[in-house]
């Protein structure tokens, strides 16, 4: 019985969290502001996510999150921007608890992208 009541927790953790990752993203400043002058009638809005895993321990859960945000003009031959958050959260009924950081590639160095 133990067993099913802590997959059941597991469970509801983590549609928690994907639940709320988009939104916390798409209601920070920084992309309020960014996307405050992109009407919908002149560019395509898109936000994805990728789970970064999980995990639950005897103080709560604690999950990650890489969230996507493609904006493209609708012109033709217009290029995309696109803005990566991890967005990261503890005990899935605090909603408060969740942090998000923008990611940068462009602090990659030669050495940390492998070629074949």
């Amino acid at each position: 019985m133990k067993a099913i009541l802590i997959l059941l927790l597991l469970f509801s953790s983590n549609l928690f969290a994907e639940e709320i990752a988009i939104d916390v993203v798409k209601t920070h400043p920084e992309i309020i502001d960014f996307l405050s002058n992109k009407p919908a009638t002149q560019y395509w809005i898109k936000f994805s996510q990728m789970s970064l895993g999980s995990e639950c321990g005897f103080a709560g859960c604690q999950w990650r999150k890489l969230v996507s945000l493609v904006v493209t003009s609708k012109k033709s031959n217009a290029p995309s921007i696109t803005t990566l958050a991890l967005v990261s959260g503890q005990n899935s009924s605090n909603t408060d608890s969740t942090n998000v950081e923008f990611v940068e590639l462009t602090k990659l160095t030669a050495k940390s992208i492998q070629s074949k």
